[in-house]
């Protein structure tokens, strides 16, 4: 049976992850990373053939140890983790099957504009994963202090396991997973609205994210394993190994709109048109890092995904999930 190591299975990507392989692959046999007993008894409790590992990431050797029977490794943990990721590669090291699948995210495209302290403004440059994935290739390599583990998965070459790196934009929608099922840019969003009555967004608002719902990504990680269980022979590892995944792109903007729009539906606002631009520091009041996540271009388009690994996104619709994210952020407050 193919041997799949997953981190991250409580968080919000890790845990639809696990969900998404549970339901599509029931015969793969699958062991989670996870740090906290009580999380732990979540996880089993919900997906009872789970084998788990309780370590965290520092700890190195296990992580290798566990890299090292696998056929693929999901790491949905970190992408800034540097020590768990050098012991992945080397307890894959020299494995023909060897597959190890990293997430990342888009910000990465966001480099020239934090250089410049440039935010909310458009940008006509969209990169892509596929004709032109050279491009992606230059901006991480630019931002080697910043990208510091995407820069590592990139120098491991062909001399080390098959990888891939997944750049996730804006993630919305509930998750399925058995402890953390919210993410952040939406539901931040959201709460935000509804305490201040009006839908945000940073300076003129015009910069534009991809948006993905969760589970469309997940499905992507798990089309990337069956391919990795499979052997298919298509160029979708190491250099090739870049993937945008996304459902079409938003400006913040027009996400503000969006929320106050919902937000009056639902009878939480006053006026469907109330939306209202907020300054750098406002921003990251709403989310931690919010100059970077709600002011900056995070234009990736997934054409590798679509084109040479089956995947297409058919998730719940952007509109919907908003909503849906709303109602669950009023219960909150």
């Amino acid at each position: 049976m193919p041997q799949i190591f997953l981190t991250g299975a409580t968080g919000y990507i890790g845990g639809e992850i696990l969900h998404t392989l549970q339901q599509s692959h029931p015969e793969y046999d699958v062991t989670a990373l996870i740090r906290d007993q009580e999380k732990a008894n979540k996880v089993t409790a919900a997906f009872p053939k789970i084998r788990v590992v309780l370590a965290d990431l520092d700890n190195v050797d296990i992580i290798e140890e566990e890299s090292r029977k696998a056929n693929v490794v999901i790491h949905a943990a970190s992408n800034k983790h540097i020590a768990s990721v050098k012991a992945i590669a080397k307890g894959l090291e020299g494995r023909s099957d060897g597959h190890y699948i990293q997430v990342t995210g888009a910000s990465v495209l966001a480099g020239p504009e934090v250089d410049s302290n440039s935010y909310g403004e458009p940008s006509d440059k969209i990169f892509d994963d596929l004709d032109n994935v050279e491009d992606l290739r230059s901006i991480i390599r630019a931002y080697k202090d910043r990208r510091v583990v995407d820069n590592y998965i990139l120098d491991l070459g062909s001399s080390g396991p098959k990888t891939a790196i997944i750049f996730p934009p804006i993630i919305f929608g509930a998750g399925k997973g058995p402890v953390n099922q919210r993410s952040i840019q939406i539901p931040s969003l959201a709460r935000s609205a509804l305490q201040q009555h009006a839908g945000l967004y940073l300076n003129k608002g015009l910069s534009r994210w991809g948006v993905i719902h969760v589970s469309d990504l997940a499905s992507l990680f798990v089309k990337l394993t069956e391919h990795a269980v499979n052997a298919t022979q298509v160029p979708i590892w190491n250099e090739n190994g870049l993937f945008f995944a996304e459902n079409g792109f938003e400006s913040f903007k027009d996400i503000a709109g969006l929320i106050a729009k919902e937000a009056h539906s639902l009878g939480y606002i006053e006026s469907p048109d109330s939306v209202k631009s907020i300054n750098v520091e406002e921003a990251n009041t709403v989310i931690p890092g919010g100059v970077v996540f709600l002011g900056t271009n995070g234009q990736g388009q997934a054409l590798r995904a679509r084109k040479l690994v089956g995947w297409q996104p058919e998730g719940v619709p952007f509109p919907k999930a908003v909503r849906e994210t709303i109602v669950a952020e009023a219960a909150r407050l």
